[in-house]
This record gives structure tokens, sequence and C-alpha cells, in this order.
């Protein structure tokens, strides 16, 4: 059995503290500052558009029957385009279901959540248990979106990024503690206070990168390296426009009558496998092909550079190279998203070309992303020298200059 050290043991004093103070237990301490969750509402521009998809999905549905009564035909065109845009809008409206269905039961568990914030951390509590966060770890708090257009989405996450040592990148805090996310975290600014910024000159970057991504990505976690996995919100950019066109021409199979398929050729079953088996099949060949050199991993931070992988070998940038970054969203439109914002960590370089990664190869948001960047850029994280993980280095540094999808 371990001994916990004097240093651990009062480390862990205000942990214990705050969890008296939630569950209003006796408690010396009256720097604890506690904040108790409020029921969110439900009816905002979200729910509004879910139940809208919801209307507009019967809608096209009703319409669809309707025209295929009329014609009595199991392929016109008029009714197997109202099928396909019904089938699409169908799966649009059980993806917003889902999210009210999240929402719905994170305001029913609003009064088992709270936060505690102490001079020496942050404590929040959630059904799933206590999250504590020391204070010295934590580099930023920002919330999803940009500020300034936030007056509609109130329903958004605040995160809490942290550094490497924590254990994990960020926390995210549900917008249940204050009016809106904005003013929270406005609040948690104020109490975390300036992050104390290092005047230590950077190191080198390590001349050769692509040993250091290889360690990190076998499991080496090199002290002062922050790892950025690689997310799965690129399963939403897959084919199905054209499954769905399968499926609805496999509906139109399913009510031809008796013996009318031997008088079809062999171009609607063909055009029917395409559909539903090559372009999917081909599509995440494709995928598999671009994201299977990255190892799993989005990026890989360091005192001294970012690192990340792509087809065409490894791309580095470091941090005095780096004149602007920041989140760019542009109007984009999707068969499962509808009308949304595509987002991109935007990476602007001095006398370099730009980098764009996609939010939807992140495994974290690109607010917590950034964040760490700019912590990194500013010096907010201890500078280590990380070119000691690499030993007998003597290749060239990789300027390749091919940016990820």
């Amino acid at each position: 059995m371990r001994v916990k050290s004097h240093s651990e043991a009062a480390a862990g004093q205000w942990i214990v503290a705050a969890e008296a103070k939630l569950a209003g237990k006796p408690c010396d301490r009256e720097d604890l500052e506690v904040l108790r969750a409020s029921r969110p509402s439900l009816v905002d521009a979200e729910a509004l558009r879910a139940i809208g998809s919801l209307i507009l999905t019967a809608m096209v549905w009703a319409a669809s029957v309707f025209r295929e009564q009329l014609t009595e035909a199991a392929f016109d065109p008029l009714a197997l385009l109202l099928r396909l845009l019904a089938l699409g809008l169908s799966v649009r409206a059980a993806l917003l279901v889902g999210t009210l269905a999240r929402r719905l039961r994170l305001f029913l568990e609003s009064p088992r959540h709270a936060l505690v914030l102490a001079p020496e951390g942050l404590l929040y509590r959630a059904p799933t248990g206590d999250t504590a966060v020391p204070i010295d770890d934590i580099v930023a708090i920002v919330e999803r979106g940009d500020w300034r257009g936030r007056a509609g989405r109130r329903s958004n996450d605040v995160y809490v990024v942290t550094g490497p040592t924590a254990g994990r990148l960020h926390l995210a805090l549900p917008p249940l503690f204050e009016a809106t996310p904005g003013v929270l975290a406005e609040r948690l600014m104020r109490w975390r206070g300036a992050v104390p910024v290092s005047e230590a000159t950077p190191p080198e970057p390590v001349r050769l990168a692509s040993k250091l991504y290889d360690e990190v990505a076998a499991g080496a976690r090199p002290e002062g390296v922050a790892v950025v996995r690689h997310g799965r919100g690129w399963l939403m950019r897959g084919p199905y426009a054209s499954v769905l066109l399968g499926v609805a021409v496999l509906v139109g199979f399913a009510r031809l009558p008796e013996g009318t398929l031997s008088l079809i050729g062999p171009a609607v079953p063909v055009a029917l496998a395409v559909c539903l088996a090559l372009v999917p099949a081909l599509w995440a060949w494709l995928v598999r092909r671009e994201i299977r050199p990255r190892k799993g991993l989005a990026l890989v931070l360091t005192p001294a550079e970012a690192l990340m992988r792509t087809r065409q070998g490894i791309v580095r940038f470091s941090w005095k190279s780096v004149n602007r970054m920041t989140v760019d969203v542009k109007a984009s439109w999707s068969l499962l998203e509808g009308y949304h914002g595509a987002r991109q960590l935007l990476v602007q370089r001095r006398d370099a070309p730009d980098i764009r990664y996609d939010e939807a190869y992140l495994g974290v948001p690109a607010e917590v992303a950034l964040a760490l960047c700019d912590a990194y850029r500013k010096g907010a994280l201890p500078r280590v020298d990380t070119t000691a993980t690499a030993t007998s280095l003597t290749s060239p540094v990789d300027l390749t200059e091919s940016a990820p999808s």
C-alpha cells in the first residue's frame, strides 16, 4: 500500500473541504465559492429547429405517400425524389431529437450538478462523479463559438483547458451555473486570474520530428508534450445521400408487383449496388488511406513547435513562426447536419502558407486546441527541452508544407 506524502495530503485537503461544503457539513473554509446548477431552458433556437425539422419531415412523407397513391407507380420520378428527401429529413430529425433527449436528461439531472471554486482549484460535481482540477493546471477558460454571437446559443459548454500534466486536455462544464455560458466563462476567468507566463527562451525543435511523433503514437508521453487525439467527426461527412438514394430505390423495388422484377434489366440492380455498397466502400477506403498515417493523433504540441502528419509526411511549425491562430467558421451544408458552420483551426504563419485543420478530425473542440496552442506560444506551459526525448538525431528538419484535409 502506497502512503501519501505530506505534500500530497496537503494538496488534497481543499478537495475534502469542497466535498464537505457541497454535502452541507461543517467546514472551516470561508474562501470556498459554491455554484449550484439551475435548470436550463428547453426552448431556444436549437429546440425550435428540431421541432420544425420533425414537422417538415412529416409533411414530406405525407407528400411522398400521396404522390405514390396518385400515380400508383413504384418508380415515379417525383415520388422517388420525395421519398429520398423524406429519408434524409428523417435521419436529420433523428439526430436533432437525440440532441434534445440529451438536453432533457441534463435538465432532469441539473440538481445533481455543482461547482466549487477554491483558491487551490476547481471541483465539478456531476452524476457520474466528482472531478477536481488544480488551479495551476488550468491554462485557459473558453466558450464554444464566437462570444459576439452567443446571445442565441445558451446550450454551449464552457471548457476548462488544462496542461498535459493534468491527465486531460479539458473539462467540459454544462451551461447550468449562470444565465449564459459567456457569463460563466467570464466568472471563471476572473477566478483563475492571469496565467503566469514564462520568460525562458523556447527550446529548439527536435531535428527528427518523425521519431518524436512515432514515440508519442506508441504511447510515450514526454514531459511538456500535449497530445490531441484524432476525432471521429468526419463520420458525419460520409456519402449518405448515395446510401439513402439506394434505400429509396430499394423501397420502390419492394412495392413492385410479383413477376415485374423479371422484366427489369440489370441497370437498376447495378445502380442499387453502387449506391448501397460501392460508393460507401470507396469513401471508407479513401478516408482510411488519408488518416492512417496519423496513427490516431491529430496534433502533437511541444514547447517548441506543433507536429501533425499527412500522407506526404510530417507537417511542423514552430511557435516563433506563427503570426496568428484563430477558429475559422464557414457556412456549409450536409445531409446529416443541414446548414451549419464548418469549423477549422487556422494557423497563419510568417512567410509560409496557412495551415487549416478541420475540427471534424480533432479529438477536442477547436477552441480547446486553439487555447492549448496559445498557451505554448505565450509560454504559459513549462518550458521543457524535448530534444532529450530523441537521441542521436542527425537528420535535417523536415520542411514539408502539406496541410491535413
